[in-house]
């Protein structure tokens, strides 16, 4: 990001919300989310759900649009005992573009379910992050531990550190979103 855009993001918000392999962050974003809805805000972003994994069947991961009404599975089905990386990227081109869609609509905060591997390394869902940032639109991003570093990176410490706790992250998202 140029230093123009870094400046940019303190002026409007950008926050993650640093999390351990314990934490329940899938859940405090969709409480968020709903609080947030409720209060009638306008949201922008995807939400992440899973199915475990059973003898018969293999892990699947699907994120949803919030304020549109889509699921995509985002995990590559290579079979049962297939290791490395299964995350399908074109599912996630597809919904970066989607997402991206939904910037034009100038929501009131964009909620994106992690910042990971795929966006440290400058891909995934980075071009939807630095265009709401470009936008102004308020970020709220899930942040794993193990990817603060490229977090704290990405945002040249202008972004916020939230703990993974609602009323923490709801009064954030309050502060900039009035």
């Amino acid at each position: 990001m140029t230093k123009q855009e870094i400046q940019t993001i303190s002026s409007h918000g950008l926050a993650g919300i640093v999390f351990t392999s314990k934490d329940e962050i899938d859940r405090l974003l969709l409480e968020v989310a709903k609080v947030l809805e409720l209060s009638g805000l306008k949201l922008a972003g995807v939400l992440q759900t899973s199915q475990p994994q059973t003898r018969e069947r293999e892990r699947s991961v699907f994120l949803r649009g919030l304020g549109s009404d889509w699921e995509m599975p985002v995990l590559q089905k290579r079979g049962m005992h297939a290791r490395g990386c299964r995350l399908d990227s074109q599912a996630i081109t597809d919904i970066a573009g989607r997402l991206l869609n939904d910037l034009q609509e100038k929501p009131d905060l964009l909620i994106i379910n992690r910042f990971g591997r795929a966006e440290s390394e400058g891909y995934g869902l980075r071009q939807v992050l630095e265009q709401a940032v470009g936008d102004e639109i308020p970020v709220l991003i899930g942040v794993r531990e193990d990817y603060q570093g490229p977090w704290e990176q990405f945002h040249g410490g202008l972004g916020d550190a939230l703990p993974p706790d609602l009323h923490s992250v709801l009064a954030w998202c309050t502060s900039k979103c009035d």
